[in-house]
């Protein structure tokens, strides 16, 4: 069950607005808001190859509602647009990659990452962030919120700082 590959589509059609293929460079508001204070260094290869996990899960083809629900920061609160957004037919052929990962805390890492579905690029070099919540490293809820407002169909757990916060 893919998490969120309809609001890339409709984020990337909604970014871009042109004919052309894919969404290029574009990259999803919302998602890029200020990293933490820190100058930030590149992720270890373990830690970036965590962070890959997590997004390739969350927003790839084969992860069941519960991987998909664990690899997102606090995701039991996004149970219902997780499920609406895997039922579209893009998320049964959506990938994604990490691109770079630096971290900007100990917690909290500033990635860019690409949306791919049926071998076209949606969302090429997006930023977005991934923390590590409970020993684990996830998609923030911040990234995800950013692409549901995009599409304007955020639930209102993307209102709740509690919810979307990035750890210090």
């Amino acid at each position: 069950m893919a998490a969120a590959a309809i609001l890339i589509v409709a984020a990337a059609s909604a970014a871009c607005g042109s004919s052309g293929g894919g969404a290029g460079g574009s990259s999803a508001p919302g998602t890029s808001a200020a990293a933490p204070s820190g100058s930030g260094s590149p992720a270890n290869a373990a830690t970036k190859a965590a962070i890959s996990k997590a997004y390739a899960t969350f927003f790839g083809t084969t992860a069941t509602l519960a991987q998909s629900v664990g690899a997102l920061q606090n995701g039991n609160r996004f149970v219902a647009a997780i499920k609406k957004e895997s039922k579209n037919s893009y998320a049964a052929k959506s990938s994604a990659k990490v691109t770079s990962a630096t971290l900007v805390s100990p917690h909290v890492a500033a990635v860019k990452f690409s949306i791919s579905s049926g071998g076209q690029t949606l969302l090429k070099h997006s930023p977005g962030f991934a923390v590590e919540q409970n020993g684990t490293w996830k998609v923030a809820a911040k990234t995800f919120c950013g692409l549901l407002q995009l599409q304007g169909d955020a639930p209102n757990a993307c209102s709740d700082p509690q919810v979307t916060a990035l750890p210090h």
